[in-house]
Formats: structure tokens, sequence, C-alpha cells
């Protein structure tokens, strides 16, 4: 599908997120396409109560894991289905201070692998970002969790998040990464990470 976003001459809205919100303003002029889906996604913590803090001004502005879609349309064609999907999870929280539920499980062999490979996986997938997409499109990250590594300075920096955000997961998650740095097309972009699976196994 062919995205074009906010022209010349036209004014972005100023949004604001806090890092439980999602805020999504995108701008799709002459789009034509078959079909179109898009999903967002919020998680924030049920034992945290809401904050009431009011964020900055801004033409739309998100707290508490509350999500806005303020997307604008001009000129779009779409032939098939439409789908908007909005989901706004509530994580369970620490039932004391300083302790969550998933650091007191032990570590399965997928989070085993990730770690004991994290430096020779951070100097591979550094070398091109495209893995984002993958991982993205396999539900292994949330939209808030891929635009936020998409904003990391440095590439080393996004990779080191991504590896950090799989691993607290946990297993189930981080099975699902494995399985995406082992389809072909990852593997023609990152030739080493045959090399890094076999040495780990």
């Amino acid at each position: 599908m062919a995205e074009q976003h906010t022209g010349k001459g036209a004014t972005a809205p100023t949004v604001f997120a806090d890092g439980s919100s999602v805020v999504s303003a995108e701008k799709f002029q002459n789009v034509t396409a078959k079909a179109m889906s898009i999903t967002i996604e919020s998680e924030s913590n049920s034992g945290s109560s809401a904050s009431g803090t009011v964020g900055p001004q801004a033409d739309h502005t998100a707290c508490d894991g509350s999500v806005i879609l303020a997307n604008t349309y001009s000129n779009v064609t779409i032939d098939g289905d439409v789908n908007f999907s909005i989901t706004a999870k509530k994580t369970q929280g620490a039932s004391h201070a300083g302790k969550e539920v998933e650091d007191t499980t032990p570590q399965g062999p997928a989070v085993k692998l990730i770690t004991e490979t994290r430096v020779k996986l951070i100097t591979c997938l550094r070398a091109d970002l495209i893995i984002l997409q993958h991982v993205y499109a396999k539900h292994v990250i949330t939209q808030r969790e891929y635009e936020n590594l998409k904003s990391a300075p440095r590439p080393e920096d996004t990779v080191i998040e991504l590896l950090d955000t799989v691993i607290r997961k946990g297993q189930e998650t981080c099975e699902k990464f494995l399985q995406v740095l082992k389809e072909p097309q990852v593997l023609a972009t990152y030739p080493q990470l045959t090399g890094i699976m076999k040495a780990a196994e």
C-alpha cells in the first residue's frame, strides 16, 4: 500500500502520549489498495492506579493507558476490507514493590539462548534495522514498541533495546523471535545468523 504523509504547507497535529499510551495521527493521501489493516496496541500495568497527570498542551493527549486514533484520510480508495483494531492490554502488576512475576520463573531455553548470544546478535543485527519490520510483522513487538525502537539514536541502541524487550517478555516471545531469525528473508539479510544459531545450539 502506498502512503503519502503530511504534505508541504500542512501543519501536523501535535501529540503527547505517556509511557503506557498511544496516539496515532498519521495522514494518508492518494492511497489505492486492495485492503487496509491498522492495529494499535497499548499496554499498562493494572497494579498501578491512574496518575491523573495532565500531559503538555497538544492537539491529541493520551495518558494512563489510553489510545487515540486520529488518522486522517484523503482520496483513499480501498477495494476490499478495512480493518481497524485497537487493543488496550492490562498487565498484572507485581504484588510487592521491586518484584516482578516473570523474574521469579526459571529462564526457558529460548530466553537463555538469546541472553547467551546477545553480544553477537547486537553486532550482527545493527548492520541493517530491517529486523524491526520482521519482528513487528510477526507480532513479536507492539506498535508502540516498534515506534520507540525506531526513534533510538543509534542502531546499536535499537538492537539492544529490542533484545531487552524480547527477553523481558519471556519464553514465548523469545521463541517467536528465534523463529523470525530463522526465516529465509532474514538469513539472507544477516548471513552471520546461521553461524550464531548453530554455535549456540
